[in-house]
């Protein structure tokens, strides 16, 4: 069973549990008697329901995504929220739609009960089911991303082994009789992982070595640096990357069935999207002019797919931005109305009408803005390969990178940005498609997006 399998089953029954101790806690504090089979049988249907919307909650708030060391400082604030979310999910159903518990105070005591069971479960009794014993592997590997992935592996007890020895081209180049002094270290420090980066130049020259080495002296997994990398933290190691990667993964190859699927879900839930947006608009536009008689929508203009220009919709949220986009952006200050529409998201409304023109899909790499998009093809190499798709309302880099680019030129946060870009371009699928969309739902709720 791999680790990723293992840390979800275990995460997954014990919130089961938790649900369960959790019903029989509140029954037997409520009647302050453990509850008969008829008592049981009046709340497990209800609560069971309630139990898998939370699970769906769960997944969507990922509560079940790895526990990378940047998610496990955000544990805690994220099991707060999603379970605000949990509760308020409960009170819609059980209290404003009867659902059949009663009486409410059922209801009450068990969401406090489970909000107590669920963080002493996720943040004090699962650290114990980590993995105890930890094999000894190595890494051939140059650059910032190695160094990125033995600080995450060596420093997160979810692995079930960490790197003794980091090997990058110059100590093997520098190092005499490497190859010989490579076998010996691997058989003296026990090593059973090999981590390495295939298309190295010097990786290639002692990689048969080490294979025959393998076959005579002792047992080992070989691992791939990049499907490594992007499996810890779901991106590309960008700094790693060379142009045979990106002939092998990413393309401007047409996947009909793909294209014509997710273009058929665009337009339906644009449409779907649109007739309340339409009966919002009234108010939103009032709300506007009132507050300062200017424009309703601000049009900006950024790349779209294969380098072409594209019009952006919004609503109007800053003092200053005519519908043409002329004003600096140094010069516009939000205005009241505008500051809750951006915090709501509903300034975004109007993009709508570009997925329905075919400009934006509802799932693809954000479009960037003309200017930077020509500064950061020059600065960053293989920049461009993010326009082969249509760009997104939403894509994996939004739901996954908390330090995007905020305003003016930065290459390495953008570089940042364009590593986990080019993951979804290298592994799209109405799949990811959907666990995208659902994300982001979640980082609308927790005001988390980007």
């Amino acid at each position: 069973m791999g680790e990723r399998t293992r840390e979800l089953l275990i995460l997954i029954t014990g919130d089961i549990a938790v649900f369960i101790v959790s019903l029989y806690l509140t029954l037997t504090l409520r009647y302050l008697a453990w509850p008969d089979s008829v008592l049981l049988d009046a709340h497990t249907g209800p609560f069971f329901a309630l139990s898998l919307l939370w699970l769906l909650v769960f997944y969507i708030a990922g509560l079940y995504g790895k526990h990378t060391i940047f998610l496990k400082k955000m544990l805690l604030s994220r099991i707060v929220q999603t379970q605000i979310i949990n509760i308020l999910i409960a009170v819609f159903l059980f209290v404003v739609l009867p659902f059949g518990i009663a009486p409410k105070t059922n209801l009450l005591i068990y969401l406090f009960i489970s909000l107590g069971l669920l963080t002493v479960w996720r943040l004090k009794v699962f650290p114990f089911f980590a993995i105890k014993e930890r094999h000894k592997a190595i890494i051939i590997a140059d650059g910032a991303d190695a160094i990125e992935l033995v600080d995450e592996i060596n420093n997160n007890d979810r692995y079930s082994y960490s790197f003794v020895r980091i090997i990058d081209r110059r100590t093997a180049e520098d190092t005499e009789h490497f190859e010989e002094k490579l076998f010996k270290l691997i058989e003296r420090e026990g090593i059973k992982i090999i981590v390495a980066d295939p298309s190295s130049h010097y990786t290639e020259k002692v990689l048969p070595g080490i294979f025959d080495y393998a076959f005579l002296k002792f047992e080992f997994v070989f691992l791939d640096f990049y499907k490594v990398y992007e499996e810890t933290f779901d991106r590309v190691p960008y700094h790693s990357l060379r142009y045979d990667w990106f002939i092998t993964n990413i393309s401007q190859s047409k996947n009909l069935v793909y294209n014509f699927i997710k273009r058929t879900v665009d337009i339906f839930f644009a449409l779907v999207l649109l007739l309340p947006s339409a009966l919002l608009f009234p108010f939103v536009a009032l709300a506007i002019k009132l507050e300062d008689k200017g424009d309703l929508f601000y049009i900006t203009q950024r790349v779209g797919q294969y380098n072409r220009p594209i019009n952006i919709y919004k609503l109007r949220t800053k003092n200053g931005a005519d519908s043409g986009g002329a004003a600096l952006a140094s010069q516009l200050v939000d205005t009241k109305v505008g500051t809750f529409l951006r915090k709501t998201r509903i300034d975004e409304l109007p993009q709508l009408i570009n997925v329905l023109r075919g400009d934006l899909s509802f799932v693809g790499p954000r479009p960037e803005m003309p200017a930077l998009a020509k500064v950061y093809a020059q600065e960053i190499p293989y920049y461009n390969a993010r326009h082969f798709m249509k760009p997104g309302l939403s894509g994996w880099a939004q739901i996954n990178n908390y330090d995007v680019p905020r305003g003016g030129v930065d290459v390495e946060r953008t570089i940042a940005k364009l590593s986990y870009d080019l993951c979804y371009l290298k592994n799209h699928s109405l799949v990811l498609d959907v666990q995208i969309a659902l994300k982001t739902i979640a980082t609308i709720l927790m005001r988390t997006g980007t």
